[in-house]
């Protein structure tokens, strides 16, 4: 205040007490920027605190590395969430431990984590990688019970990989999806060939869905014979896909894509009626009762209504159940549930043949013989393609099929190329074949036609 001389002669402070404020401003950013179960920084915390550091410093390398607990979705469901929830705050602690001051961890999603370290290249950033699969490897106690886990790391540094946020963390998320599909338990270093890899996804994504609307997909026959005679006894349904502009993809380019989106759901059951339909055609034009074969991917028996999807194609195709064959895989008995030996047990009630795709390339079992309802076994071609030059493969071969023959299941070997092969089998009698030495896979247009030449005969 200024007296009548214009002297200042004191002053007014007016003041509030805003601590209230400050305080609920506080909360307010500890619930948007910490997870409440770790009491570590979340999502977004993470991605602003890497904001920050590329507006700070876009030149010192840094390393990203995305953490993800394998298989922890099985915890939660076998011991509860409580425990799932105590096992998280536990490995958080010991991540944030394991790690020096430099470095930031973020709990980025229910069971994945976050680690920057500043200044670090990427030979660093391997080292603190296996580390902390390291501190994860080693087993722990929740509620009294040991628990051990695994876990697995995607890597991406910069500026190598990015010089963004938004390319860095794209990139080590592609490295840490590419970990878990190679088997998990491991780290994987993001390279050029995952975004290739990620775009050719896409592309067979967007494009399968389309294909299934538009006709572009078509099922091709590979014929089975009795071995013993050279009658002809059924096929083998294959799936092709004849792309507009890329003309014919494989399978092994597109079906697990298929399997990873879900749509190997509305396309199994579009190849099973496809399959049954053709059945049906043979047998209007003369060529008599043959079996035909369909694969199930594992996928598919996520699938509430898978048998009675099955059960409706075979009725509205009406196809006698015993001219259809499931071939399953072993990774799917491998995991099998309870839900999903009830639909095996319900398939086979309806009268289907059950195979075993693929045997001995995979975790094979005895056991699996005896729990699941199996008719079949089919020897994987590897097995087949150096025989008779391979002694192993030979005495592999021949075991399988007499074991199979005393467990009262027929045996069909995939891949048969060559007399040698064919003769090798017959002599061991094996059942059924199918190969090139045969056929290759017939389009359908042209099946009816070249199984004329092959001699028919019953089902063995």
């Amino acid at each position: 205040m200024y007296g009548d001389n214009r002297e200042l002669t004191h002053y007014i402070g007016i003041y509030e007490d805003i601590t209230q404020n400050k305080l609920a401003q506080q909360r307010i950013e500890r619930l948007a920027y910490t997870d409440n179960l770790t009491n570590l920084g979340n999502r977004p915390a993470f991605i602003r605190n890497l904001d920050e550091r590329f507006a700070r410093d876009s030149d010192t390398p840094i390393s990203l590395l995305l953490v993800d607990i394998d298989n922890f979705k099985r915890i939660n469901d076998s011991l509860g969430h409580q425990t799932g929830d105590k096992l998280l705050i536990s490995l958080a602690r010991r991540l944030r431990n394991s790690l020096s001051t430099s470095g930031s961890l973020a709990r980025f999603a229910s069971n994945e984590f976050a680690v920057l370290l500043d200044d670090t290249d990427l030979e660093s950033g391997q080292q603190v990688a296996s580390q902390l699969l390291t501190t994860l490897d080693k087993p722990m106690f929740v509620d009294n019970q040991l628990i051990s886990v695994t876990g697995s790391v995607g890597l991406a540094c910069a500026p190598l990989h990015g010089r963004d946020p938004q390319t860095l963390m794209r990139n080590a998320g592609l490295a840490l999806h590419k970990a878990k599909a190679n088997g998990k338990h491991q780290v994987q270093v993001f390279t050029e060939a995952l975004n290739a890899e990620a775009s050719y996804k896409l592309f067979v994504e967007n494009n399968l869905r389309r294909a299934l609307t538009q006709n572009e997909l078509d099922v091709f026959y590979q014929p089975k014979l009795c071995l013993r005679s050279g009658r002809l006894l059924g096929m083998e349904a294959l799936l092709r896909w004849n792309h507009p502009e890329k003309g014919m993809i494989r399978p092994d380019q597109f079906i697990s894509v298929a399997e990873e989106t879900g749509l190997i759901i509305p396309i199994g059951k579009w190849i099973a009626r496809q399959a049954c339909r053709m059945s049906k055609q043979l047998s209007a034009n003369g060529m008599g009762n043959l079996q035909v074969a369909i694969n199930l991917s594992p996928k598919q028996f996520s699938d509430p209504d898978l048998v009675a999807s099955i059960a409706t194609i075979l009725k509205e195709e009406q196809l006698p159940a015993n001219l259809l064959e499931l071939e399953l895989t072993e990774g799917l008995l491998l995991e099998a549930t309870e839900d999903t030996r009830l639909q095996l047990d319900q398939l086979k009630s309806f009268g289907l043949t059950l195979a075993m795709d693929d045997f001995g390339t995979g975790y094979s079992s005895l056991s699996y013989l005896k729990k699941f309802p199996i008719d079949i076994i089919k020897i994987d071609r590897s097995f087949i393609h150096e025989i008779p030059d391979n002694q192993d493969d030979m005495e592999i071969t021949s075991a399988v099929i007499a074991m199979a023959h005393n467990l009262k299941l027929k045996v069909v070997a995939e891949g048969i190329e060559t007399a040698e092969q064919l003769a090798f089998l017959r002599r061991h009698r094996c059942d059924v074949g199918q190969g090139y030495l045969f056929d290759r896979p017939i389009p359908g247009a042209e099946l009816l036609e070249k199984l004329k030449r092959y001699p028919r005969g019953p089902i063995a």
